[in-house]
């Protein structure tokens, strides 16, 4: 973490700051959730039938989570993609989210997807604050993403190893 999230985390502060000149999330954004797997891949198939942009990750990203792993997610919008701000003829209506994924050789590697705010307050809240606010950091500061772990997986993956069954269109994602 830098010098600024460290000192952020000691003081128990929320890491996810509204930008300046925009609204606040609402109090239900201020909380990470802890997902089994299965609901991660329904967050992202969702955002990918829906066509927000973030998610999707397809078959490679269903493949290789961890099957028992346990997942976080966090409403950590980028400043252009913060909800209300304009898109094409409408405005973001959707929350992008960080996810910190676990895959199925145990690396917690880092993800996006765009997830509608209702279906993220319908997620249960298991954990207690103070973990939470531990794992939003920690889900902010993961670097390796989906993507660079899928580059150094690549020349091990196989259908023997861990299932995955390429098709002539598939590849890794590019983003998450």
């Amino acid at each position: 973490m830098t010098p600024r999230q460290w000192a952020g985390f000691l003081l128990g502060r929320w890491p996810v700051r509204t930008p300046v000149g925009r609204e606040p999330l609402p109090a239900a954004a201020n909380v990470l959730k802890s997902l089994d797997t299965e609901t991660v891949r329904a967050l992202y198939e969702e955002a990918r039938r829906l066509r927000l942009g973030l998610g999707g990750g397809g078959p490679w990203l269903r493949a290789h989570l961890d099957p028992d792993g346990v997942h976080y997610l966090l409403p950590d919008p980028a400043s252009y993609y913060w909800p209300g701000t304009p898109i094409r003829d409408a405005e973001i209506g959707w929350w992008q989210c960080t996810a910190l994924l676990r895959m199925r050789n145990g690396e917690q590697v880092s993800g996006m997807v765009a997830v509608l705010p209702e279906a993220f307050t319908a997620l249960p809240t298991t954990l207690p604050r103070r973990q939470q606010l531990r794992l939003a950091h920690r889900t902010r500061s993961t670097e390796r993403d989906t993507y660079l772990w899928g580059r150094d997986h690549k020349a091990e993956c196989a259908p023997q190893v861990c299932g995955y069954v390429p098709e002539a269109t598939d590849s890794a994602p590019t983003t998450t």
